[in-house]
């Protein structure tokens, strides 16, 4: 790489957002555990309804540089209230992260419904 990255050796930390499968809620400052090693904290969080689950950003860090390899190749989880919770760690957006929706296309489903909701919303 070039520019800024190569000369102070490269992204140390980057913004993720996680999907967090928590019963309770989520308040910030929360440990992000990547591979069952923390490896940053929990800055926003609230409730996402749209995609079913506690949705939270956080920097991620890597004391000797970051990739997206680096990144995506992980397991995440995050500590709430104690207990260690699966994550799901994307790039993007949690919901329409094509922004298909703002587009009028609703031919992605993007709610987490089960099948028997799915059918009764269709009658």
């Amino acid at each position: 790489s070039s520019g800024i990255n190569a000369e102070y050796g490269g992204l140390k930390q980057r913004l993720v957002c996680l999907k967090v499968k928590s019963p309770v809620p989520m308040v910030t400052l929360e440990a992000i555990y990547r591979n069952d090693k923390v490896c940053g904290y929990v800055r926003r969080t609230a409730y996402g309804y749209s995609v079913g689950c506690n949705v939270a950003w956080g920097y991620v860090e890597n004391p000797a540089g970051l990739t997206l390899d680096w990144i995506r190749s992980g397991t995440y989880k995050v500590e709430c209230m104690g207990e260690l919770y699966d994550a799901e760690m994307t790039l993007a957006a949690p919901f329409d992260p094509k922004n298909l929706r703002v587009k009028g296309d609703y031919s992605e489903d993007y709610f987490p419904l089960s099948d028997t909701t799915k059918q009764s919303a269709h009658l």
